[in-house]
């Protein structure tokens, strides 16, 4: 449950900082969206699970950053697919010096921290664990 939601902070708070820069900057649409969204799955590869000081090499990190890049651009792919033309809500958009109408896949600062909660979680999940110690699982003759 703690690895969860560790998964959930990281994930979030890496996806609200880069979505939030792109919203900014005006990296919503287009081919730099796909970026964007590659930017939060290295960045949220990198930070989730074990720290990379605690890596057996520094490898370890870069894999889970690269193979974010890509689950987090499938994610976004998805999220086109399935939420196409849906309206961001008002309500939230106010706050982030976005124009109405826009739909939810256009607004970076808020699918971004979506798409790295999920990666989050699942990198936090799988790399995040303490194995048991050889041996100690074993029964004695």
């Amino acid at each position: 449950m703690v690895r969860v939601l560790l998964g959930l902070i990281k994930g979030g708070i890496v996806g609200a900082v880069v979505g939030f820069a792109a919203s900014r900057v005006g990296f919503g649409a287009g081919a730099t969206a796909w970026l964007v969204y590659g930017a939060v799955g290295f960045l949220v590869g990198l930070v989730c699970g074990k720290p990379p000081w605690r890596q057996e090499t520094i490898w370890t990190s870069v894999v889970k950053g690269v193979v974010g890049l890509a689950v987090c651009m499938g994610l976004f792919w998805v999220a086109r697919k399935v939420f196409g033309e849906m309206q961001a809500p008002a309500l939230l958009l106010a706050p982030l010096g976005v124009a109405d109408g826009k739909a939810l896949v256009a607004v970076p600062a808020l699918l971004g921290p979506l798409i790295g909660i999920l990666y989050g979680v699942f990198v936090e999940v799988d790399d995040g664990g303490k194995s048991a110690p050889a041996g100690k699982g074993q029964t004695k003759p």
